[in-house]
């Protein structure tokens, strides 16, 4: 057996004379199981999806089908986002919700089963079926107690069709988590999106969240790792975000913006040296950008080569460029070369009167420089430039696409 996902509304318009054949066949249809509610109702909708199950791989006929519609929220408890499955095609009738050739209901229930266990959610809910239909028993032995608990809400029974009072019945995880502690793949945009809303509000803890989520689903979501990174760096959190930066970086090579940032994570840490290789990388790639230069000289200053570091101050006149941003780093680096040259002044000064020492020079700072630098280092940038990390927007700050329609 096999079971085809058909998740848009061209793939359920091709199978419409096989869904027919199916729906005419069943005892247990109903008009909420018919294609044309059903068109109506999915062509409203985003995320829903059809199970299609055949019997043999290269057969062109289905024999059972059941449609699914998906619903994510937060869970108070965990904080975490969880999603719900549910059965559209009971419409309040009391009826199983799925569609099966005469005969083939239980394996139906079995094979659909199998696949609700492979995937990721935290509750399937079952509109008005209480009491069970044979079918819809079968399917719902299919989760074992020790994994999961059958509710059912102390709320009114409404009256069915033939007079029996239904109710609604939701199958959950014991964990109150989305089975395999991933999220539902159709769910991943959106919860991306939504920690995307969240960081911008200032929400951290949610947005984190999320991120990670979305991370722990599709490990190689870059625009879930920018953020979270981002995140982190908000926060001071700034190894784990130099570790993200940096997977980033090698997985797009050509993001001028991750590797700003990584620098920026590298700096907070006082990692100077590498700092000052990872802003040299990036001004050989942009070499007009001026907030570049400046934070080259300033790592390579303060990682110790200062002949290296003046090259790089004294390097922004030999730029021509009216941005607002290079023309203050320059005034800056100006600045700075000015108190570099008084620091260097009182040090030569300090050693004309300090006594003959018969140790070799090991080329090591003196003192007075290494008590100068952090001085010179503040502010390490031009007023205002520092707050902005990066010099132009990333195309990783936006919002994900869809995956419907």
């Amino acid at each position: 057996m096999k079971i085809d996902i058909v998740e848009y509304i061209k793939e359920f318009e091709a199978i419409r004379d096989d869904w027919n054949r199916v729906y005419l066949s069943d005892p247990e249809s109903n008009p909420f199981l018919s294609w044309s509610w059903l068109h109506e109702y999915l062509s409203c909708r985003d995320r829903w999806f059809i199970l299609a199950l055949k019997h043999q791989d290269d057969s062109a006929r289905y024999d059972a089908l059941l449609p699914l519609e998906l619903t994510t929220c937060e869970d108070e408890e965990s904080g975490l986002f969880c999603d719900e499955l549910r059965l559209i095609g009971n419409g309040g009738t009391g009826h199983a919700g799925f569609l099966s050739k005469p005969g083939g209901a239980n394996e139906a229930a079995d094979a659909f089963g199998r696949f609700f266990l492979a995937e990721d959610w935290a509750s399937i809910r079952f509109d008005c079926c209480c009491p069970l239909s044979g079918r819809l028993k079968r399917l719902i032995d299919a989760f074992p107690d020790e994994t999961f608990v059958h509710v059912s809400p102390d709320e009114p029974a409404r009256p069915g069709a033939d007079g029996r009072p239904l109710r609604n019945m939701f199958v959950k995880t014991r964990t109150g988590r989305n089975l395999h502690d991933r999220l539902n793949r159709r769910s991943v945009e959106l919860v991306f999106e939504r920690a995307t809303t969240l960081h911008v509000q200032g929400d951290l803890d949610r947005a984190e969240a999320g991120y990670r989520q979305v991370i722990r689903t599709v490990p190689g979501h870059v625009h879930a790792r920018y953020g979270l990174a981002r995140l982190l760096s908000d926060r001071d959190d700034n190894a784990e975000a130099e570790y993200l930066y940096r997977g980033l970086a090698a997985a797009v090579p050509d993001d001028d913006d991750i590797r700003h940032r990584l620098g920026d994570a590298q700096i907070a840490q006082g990692s100077y040296r590498e700092a000052s290789a990872t802003f040299g990388d990036l001004l050989a790639r942009q070499p007009h950008l001026g907030i570049v230069r400046y934070k080259l000289a300033v790592t390579l200053l303060a990682a110790g080569r200062k002949d290296t570091a003046i090259a790089v101050f004294q390097s922004f006149d030999n730029v021509a460029s009216d941005d607002a941003d290079h023309v203050r780093c320059k005034l800056k680096a100006r600045e700075i070369l000015t108190r570099l040259h008084v620091a260097s002044h009182l040090e030569k000064e300090e050693t004309a009167l300090r006594p003959a020492c018969l140790e070799p020079d090991d080329g090591a700072p003196s003192v007075r420089f290494l008590t100068a630098t952090p001085l010179l280092l503040q502010p390490s940038l031009p007023g205002g430039a520092w707050a902005r990390l990066h010099a132009g927007p990333s195309p990783y700050d936006g919002r994900g696409s869809r995956l419907k329609h």
